[in-house]
């Protein structure tokens, strides 16, 4: 039995996509009891105490709106998310197991580590070229904003409940039920 239950903005949209925002089903009551959130789906199982019994809730709503973070953290998934799990050098699509990060500028070159000089490749290309810094991406990779990350809509999606769709918003092939 899975307890999770799906966060949800004051607007209807999910606080994160990246991780989705969920919350176990004991801190969901909790805020219940607090009256800091509205329910909008529950599981159908309840909880028991000595003096209470209660639905746990499956999608929840904040009463108040909470405004989105400006920034797109440096990860591996984020970089693979914005080139859009495609190679910058061949520019074939692969799935993530078979992607490598690559500097544009090599470390030993002096190359850090960030939006700027990070893409994706796949193991043939990083391969073939190593420690060159001649040879360039065929697009050039910039810090993304939210829109450019998530409002295409081009990873998928981790949800636990099908109700869950129904709030998300999301295109049914690029989601994948998990236990």
């Amino acid at each position: 039995m899975s307890n999770d239950t799906l966060l949800l903005n004051a607007n209807g949209a999910p606080l994160s996509v990246t991780p989705l925002s969920t919350l176990s089903w004991q801190e969901s009551i909790k805020l219940i009891w607090l009256d800091k959130i509205n329910v909008l789906e529950w599981h159908d199982w309840t909880v028991h105490s000595v003096n209470h019994s209660m639905r746990v809730p499956s999608v929840i709503c904040v009463r108040e709106y909470m405004p989105q973070a400006g920034t797109i953290n440096f990860c591996r998934a984020n970089v693979f998310i914005r080139d859009r799990y495609t190679c910058q050098y061949c520019y074939n699509t692969f799935n993530k197991a078979d992607l490598t990060l690559d500097h544009i500028l090599p470390r030993s070159k002096g190359g850090r580590t960030n939006w700027h000089n990070i893409v994706s490749a796949c193991k043939k290309c990083n391969h073939s070229k190593g420690n060159n810094s001649n040879i360039v991406p065929k697009v050039m990779p910039g810090k993304p904003n939210f829109y450019q990350m998530y409002g295409s809509k081009n990873f998928t999606l981790n949800i636990k409940h099908e109700i869950w769709l129904k709030y998300l918003n999301w295109p049914d092939a690029y989601v994948n039920m998990v236990a």
